[in-house]
């Protein structure tokens, strides 16, 4: 049964076939030249000419009385023979302008290919040049002189600006390992300026890189430290940020801070992006358990922040918070309309001096 219905099936799709076939090879049908329309309009116009001069002689050759009638008579033809002058100049001129118009579009398509063909060949070109830059601005990030490798990041910087983006994340790569080679190489800041400055301008850009980068300077020194974007994971560990360089880093997602001195930055993610930092008058907007307890803060405003449950309160929820009572002695507070939210067991005018509403403001 199975292979009769098989069988069928391959008949009716056979069938279909030759149908198919049998429709493309019919044509749609005959068609009359332009020059034949002329023709027949010329040709209808000389007998229309012809016709209505016979007739003038017969009609006025006539009696005085018979004219009228002869003339009613021939109305009818005479109106005929101009529809066909007529039909046969109209047809002529239709197949003129759609001529015309087809010539137009064949015209047009052939711009618009000429056009995708240029267009292929700058693309092409454009990509053969970027992939020359890179090439370039690699080799003379080997050279020894800092001028050579300047030229060398200016090279890959024009390759990750680019508007076509081609080998932009390949040489955010090479620019983030040489942003990591320098960082902390005082004869190579301008490098390091550069390779970061153009690293930034990528990710305006919305080039990223496959590189994960970690700043780690000195351990016991608070080393000035600078924004990165446009990285994988980026971690800084004792570096100082201050309010010109932390807001450009600070809502980054995969940004993590290690005994880092924070200044007057708007703080949010506290409850996983901190360990062990420091906090100078800055603008906490959530805090946690872990971030009390783990972190140092010094005048910083509290105020509407919001209180993340890591892991749930003890029943005496004043004495489970640790570190609460260094707040108030380091002159951190929160303003009195805006209180601490997400616990209603905890009295914060404990802990953190209240202020007026007038002293709260918002950090960028």
């Amino acid at each position: 049964m199975i292979e009769m219905k098989s069988e069928n099936h391959r008949t009716t799709r056979q069938a279909l076939a030759a149908q198919q076939r049998e429709l493309e090879s019919v044509g749609e049908g005959p068609q009359i030249k332009a020059e034949t329309w002329f023709s027949l309009a010329l040709a209808a116009s000389i007998i229309t000419a012809c016709i209505f001069g016979l007739v003038a002689l017969w009609i006025f050759s006539g009696e005085q009385g018979s004219m009228q009638p002869r003339a009613q008579a021939f109305t009818p033809f005479g109106a005929a023979l101009i529809a066909v002058v007529t039909f046969c100049t109209i047809a002529w001129r239709g197949v003129l302008n759609t001529k015309q118009l087809e010539y137009q579009a064949t015209q047009i398509a052939h711009q618009a290919e000429q056009l995708a063909q240029t267009r292929r060949q700058n693309d092409a070109k454009d990509e053969e040049n970027l992939a020359k830059l890179l090439m370039d601005g690699t080799k003379l990030l080997g050279e020894d002189r800092a001028s050579h490798v300047l030229a060398g990041v200016a090279a890959l910087q024009a390759v990750v600006a680019s508007p076509k983006g081609a080998f932009a994340s390949e040489a955010m790569d090479i620019l983030v390992d040489l942003i990591e080679a320098t960082y902390t190489d005082d004869g190579k800041s301008k490098i390091f300026d550069a390779a970061r400055e153009a690293v930034n301008r990528g990710a305006d850009a919305g080039r990223t890189s496959s590189r994960s980068l970690k700043l780690a300077y000195s351990i016991g020194k608070k080393t000035f430290s600078y924004a990165v974007k446009g990285v994988k994971k980026l971690q800084y560990k004792y570096a100082y940020l201050d309010y010109t360089e932390f807001p450009h880093v600070a809502d980054l997602g995969q940004v993590t801070f290690e005994a880092c001195l924070i200044e007057e930055g708007r703080v949010v993610g506290a409850h996983v992006r901190f360990k062990r930092c420091e906090f100078d008058g800055c603008q906490i907007k959530d805090v946690s358990l872990p971030f009390l307890a783990n972190n140092t803060f010094t005048n910083c405003d509290f105020s509407g922040a919001t209180f993340i449950f890591v892991r749930p309160l003890r029943k005496n929820a004043q004495t489970s918070l640790p570190n609460l009572d260094t707040l108030r002695d380091r002159g951190n507070w929160f303003a009195a309309g805006q209180p601490i939210v997400g616990t209603q067991d905890v009295q914060w005018e404990h802990f953190l001096d209240l202020r007026p509403d007038a002293d709260v403001q918002e950090f960028k």
